[in-house]
């Protein structure tokens, strides 16, 4: 008995090491510069993937960083093929089945649309046009709050303003940072205006509901990265 006993401590020290993840499988939004984006190569660059990299050595726990197309992440997730997905907007629909982070970026939503047209202003005067979305966007709700269900989805951000220029669609519901750079990028810029920010939205990581050991060691793994260790990477 007392050999039993004396086991015990170095039992549940095993067991406790055990349940630590070797290494977990975040998955987020593909193209999102300067947030995530993948270089000439096509490897994976910008703020998140070095945050998460960091975030691993500082764990030692492997992060298989899966950057797709926004409604395959979501998929992904909702099929328990991914821990944690990040780049996430907080929805009330979102939050019946995920835990979420605190808030780390701000990101004003508005609505672009093609040079020539006029009027467009908010959600009101979209009525009557099939609006661009990307696939599994927050933007989506939003829009069928205030009526507005006529949509069109793409995959991307991307493929929103390819079609845009090609006025494949007149008016589309982007992140404005995005579509700034991505205007800038394609030199569709003096093609493509946008109204004041419909709404502000804020990007968070997130964990499935009830799954408090992820969230624990996910968030312990952000608390080892310093203030100053996030602005060297975000000025980069």
């Amino acid at each position: 008995m007392f050999l039993l006993l004396a086991a015990v401590p170095a039992v549940a020290r095993e067991r406790g090491s055990d349940a630590r993840p070797a290494s977990i499988a975040v998955v987020l939004d593909d193209n999102y510069p300067p947030y995530i984006f993948r270089d000439e190569n096509g490897q994976l660059r910008g703020i998140l993937n070095d945050l998460w990299m960091l975030w691993s050595v500082r764990t030692g726990i492997a992060v298989d960083l899966q950057a797709v197309d926004w409604g395959i992440a979501q998929k992904r997730m909702d099929e328990g093929r991914a821990d944690v997905i990040d780049t996430l907007f907080l929805t009330p629909k979102r939050e019946e089945t995920l835990a979420f982070s605190a808030p780390y970026a701000t990101l004003d939503v508005a609505i672009f649309f093609h040079h020539d047209l006029s009027g467009i202003s908010d959600a009101e005067s979209l009525r009557g046009f099939t609006v661009g979305v990307k696939a599994g966007d927050a933007c989506i709700g939003w829009l069928a709050e205030r009526g507005i269900t006529s949509i069109r989805a793409y995959p991307n951000y991307e493929s929103i303003i390819d079609a845009l220029a090609a006025r494949e669609t007149l008016v589309a519901c982007i992140d404005v940072p995005l579509a700034q750079y991505l205007t800038y990028k394609k030199g569709d810029q003096t093609l493509i205006r946008h109204t004041p920010p419909l709404y502000t939205g804020q990007f968070h990581w997130a964990a499935r509901k009830g799954d408090g050991a992820m969230m624990a060691t996910v968030r312990d793994g952000f608390a080892r990265i310093s203030p100053q260790e996030r602005r060297v990477i975000e000025k980069r």
